[in-house]
């Protein structure tokens, strides 16, 4: 293992307007277009009070991210933090299902509905193979370097938020305020469910804490990044969910079998302004997705390969700075599974997996951080002050805990797939292990305890830190 300035050959590349871009591009997804309209079938016009509701525990798991990227900034933070501060059991067993989420969940899922909204606009587009054609355009643009991908980043996502801006504020000259009553139909019952649905499209900026290597200023720049880039997105969710509820009857959202913002856009935009919302808004927040899928995903698994449990030719990096062997072990699984056709709701159900069981360790870690790095934790440019160290990780456990079982118990017996894997997962780990340290002599414990050590000596020695 070696210590985090100039890892696998990352180049600090990235500033603060990336960082948001990123986060943005990442959390504007599938959510604020199919979950919107979801969370209007629950509760009605209060859903714009379900996206606030739903923004209180992202908050608190997004103030812990910023305090684990600050005070040590490192690559693969979702695998690192929680395998050096808490368990490089249940760190591995987190980035194991997170894998599985990406090539049987997010990449193509956000590929397939991309195509479908690429289908809309021009109709006869094959989408299998024009989502793969999407893979492949983002696989290449990541192969490139980081810098080039962070720039396609940051122009989709000026796109986008622009498509949501021309939704939300053109909507607003055509509401209707008797739409606004009742405002909870649902009761409350009904008001907890949307928040619950809803909280899951405001998660996705957490993927910061796999870029701390290759962050100009990451001590600074993580935290703030997040300040600016979840109020963002919330206030744009809020601004969508007015104008969808307000243009469109609740029957309306309660008939539809699969509502949409679809149909409340094509109720007040003009037909230019719909064209731009499905093309800027819709396409490009899978796109954007996509990217910013293809700029973080291989992290976590770059010190997963180097801590010797996964093969360590694939943390192996090109000339450009970039993973290209595990960006292309991604790209080509999540192709094969696109032409699969496992279905949406499949995809959609293993990306929310992998994304809160990698994330549930890190909450762990975060409660540990002081006492097991108290040097550090002592230099950190953004710490959690008083009580709060202790209740953003713990309000965030619970919060990605009841999110899991939620949707585990919502799949039922389809959930059974997602348990093999993980104790496959464990099991392959303690085989791994065993083999690392009859290799090396020294336990993985031991192994994880130095590199902390090595990564608190390099956040104190790096000044752009």
């Amino acid at each position: 293992m070696a210590g985090t300035e100039g890892e696998f050959g990352l180049r600090r590349v990235l500033g603060l307007r990336d960082l948001v871009a990123i986060e943005v591009g990442t959390t504007v997804g599938a959510g604020v277009f199919s979950l919107t309209a979801l969370g209007a079938k629950l509760t009605g016009p209060s859903v714009p009070l379900a996206y606030l509701a739903a923004a209180v525990p992202v908050v608190f798991l997004m103030l812990t991210v910023a305090m684990l990227g600050s005070t040590l900034p490192t690559v693969g933070g979702a695998y690192r933090y929680p395998a050096r501060l808490f368990s490089p059991r249940w760190a591995f067993a987190g980035v194991w299902c997170y894998a599985l989420g990406l090539v049987l969940g997010a990449l193509p899922l956000c590929a397939t509905q991309c195509a479908h909204y690429l289908a809309a606009v021009w109709p006869g587009v094959p989408v299998p193979w024009a989502a793969a054609a999407l893979l492949t355009v983002f696989w290449v643009v990541n192969l490139v370097g980081v810098s080039p991908a962070a720039v396609v980043q940051g122009v989709m996502v000026v796109v986008l938020v622009a498509a949501l801006l021309v939704f939300g504020l053109g909507g607003l000259p055509t509401l209707d305020p008797a739409r606004f009553t009742p405002l909870f139909p649902g009761g409350a019952g009904g008001f907890a469910l949307a928040a619950c649905v809803l909280s899951f499209a405001l998660l996705g900026a957490n993927a910061v804490i796999e870029l701390g290597a290759e962050t100009r200023r990451p001590a600074r720049d993580i935290p703030l990044s997040l300040l600016l880039s979840v109020p963002l997105v919330a206030a744009l969710y809020v601004l969508v969910s007015v104008a969808a509820v307000g243009n469109i009857d609740a029957a309306a959202w309660t008939a539809a079998a699969e509502p949409t913002l679809v149909q409340p856009a094509a109720a007040f935009l003009s037909r230019p302004a719909f064209l731009f919302f499905l093309v800027g808004g819709a396409f490009l927040a899978f796109a954007s997705t996509l990217n910013a899928i293809f700029l973080w995903a291989t992290r976590s698994l770059l010190v997963v390969a180097q801590d010797g449990l996964l093969p360590a030719a694939l943390a192996r990096t090109s000339r450009r700075g970039t993973p290209a062997a595990f960006l292309t072990l991604l790209w080509a699984l999540s192709v094969a599974a696109v032409f699969a056709d496992a279905g949406v709701e499949l995809f959609a159900s293993y990306a929310t997996i992998g994304g809160l069981v990698v994330f549930a360790p890190s909450m762990i870690a975060a409660l540990l951080l002081p006492r097991r790095a108290p040097a550090a934790w002592a230099r950190a440019r953004f710490r959690l002050p008083g009580p709060w160290r202790v209740v953003a990780p713990v309000a965030g456990l619970l919060a990605a805990l009841l999110l899991l079982a939620l949707l585990l118990a919502d799949l039922g017996l389809r959930a059974l797939p997602f348990v093999a894997w993980l104790l496959a997962g464990l099991g392959f780990h303690e085989w791994r292990r065993r083999v690392v340290e009859r290799r090396t002599g020294v336990s993985l414990a031991e192994a994880s305890r130095r590199d902390l050590e090595r990564m608190i000596d390099a956040a104190a020695r790096d000044p752009r830190a």
